[in-house]
């Protein structure tokens, strides 16, 4: 048996009960067999072994190989309370003028800071289940193979249901993302002419690459236009991510779009955040959307897999939930690249 599988045998064993490690031997390539035997024998530990191959070893087990949502890195960790979390921004401190020492005393007086506040509440409750019979504890321990795609199937099955389902939520969450009033997009507009509207391919390249350079020096600078709180704040190349639709992606390679984050010949370059979108749901007329990658504020609120045995049917089943903040920032940059025609 490979040093895999007896590494995740035991790696279950050191996380799991004192009376399941006195019962079920530590595995070696030998003992295979007699690991799977005395779990048959023992259905308490068996569901144990079920319960922390899922909730504790199963993340690491099938990482490289799952499905992941890409845009999941721009998540901003874990919050233990599921109600308001606070998102403080201070407006810049202004000049109050040249100092008149024959003026009125400012000592008295308390200048106050111009806060403004946003609050981002828990908006996505999923819950995912899978169900292990008791006879599928027996194929487990019949071959490696078998162990392996066991392992892997039970597992991925759930966490890339998951990792699909989140990102759809963040896609919806782009899609869907409206002025304080909620009446209109929330996205600063570059217009774009349509593809087709070009004499060629590589004049809508141009075209686009040239607009996203733009985009990308504008928001460089202190600025209330690019952000829906209206507050004079800016984004440095280095903290823009790019959504690009995957029509667009065909016609624009990636380094062609990298350069529009070069500010100049002289400046260190940057490798822009590009990722590719297969739609922006109903903003149909979206080539580009150019975010901070902060603007995104989005917290898991709870990760938990819970077993209920079924006696009566000999089977198992598992609750894995997902609970989260959805939300964005009112105070980032957030343009749009609009398709227009003639």
């Amino acid at each position: 048996m490979p040093n895999q599988s007896v590494e995740i045998l035991n790696n279950i064993r050191l996380n799991a009960s004192q009376d399941y490690q006195n019962r079920i031997p530590v595995a070696t390539q030998e003992n295979f067999t007699s690991v799977g035997s005395a779990l048959q024998s023992y259905k308490l530990q068996a569901n144990e072994f079920i319960g922390i191959l899922y909730e504790k070893i199963g993340r690491t087990i099938i990482e490289q190989e799952m499905y992941k949502n890409e845009l999941g890195r721009f998540k901003s960790g874990s919050v233990v309370s599921p109600h308001d979390v606070e998102e403080i921004f201070i407006e810049m401190a202004k000049a109050e003028g040249n100092y008149d020492p024959d003026g009125k005393n400012p000592l008295g007086r308390r200048p106050a800071p111009d806060v403004k506040v946003a609050y981002h509440r828990q908006n996505r409750e999923y819950y995912f289940a899978k169900s292990i019979g008791d006879i599928d504890y027996i194929k487990v321990f019949r071959s490696d193979a078998t162990f392996s795609n066991f392992v892997k199937g039970i597992i991925e099955s759930i966490y890339t249901g998951d990792e699909y389902d989140e990102w759809l939520s963040m896609k919806n969450l782009i899609a869907t993302f409206k002025n304080t009033e909620g009446t209109a997009s929330g996205y600063y507009d570059y217009e774009v002419l349509d593809m087709n509207d070009h004499t060629s391919k590589d004049e809508f390249a141009k075209a686009f690459v040239k607009t996203v350079r733009k985009a990308v020096k504008d928001v460089r600078f202190m600025s209330d236009k690019f952000n829906i709180a209206g507050v004079m704040t800016r984004s440095l190349p280095k903290d823009l991510v790019l959504l690009v639709h995957k029509d667009v992606e065909v016609e624009v390679d990636v380094e062609r779009l990298a350069t529009a984050f070069h500010q100049s010949n002289t400046d260190v370059k940057v490798v822009p955040t590009i990722i590719t979108m297969d739609d922006f749901g109903d903003l149909t007329d979206t080539y580009a959307i150019l975010v901070d990658k902060d603007w995104f504020r989005v917290w898991d609120t709870l990760i938990h897999m819970e077993p209920q045995r079924n006696a009566q049917g000999l089977f198992t089943n598992y609750f894995y939930h997902h609970h989260q903040i959805l939300s964005a920032s009112p105070f980032k940059t957030a343009v749009r690249f609009k398709r227009v025609s003639k």
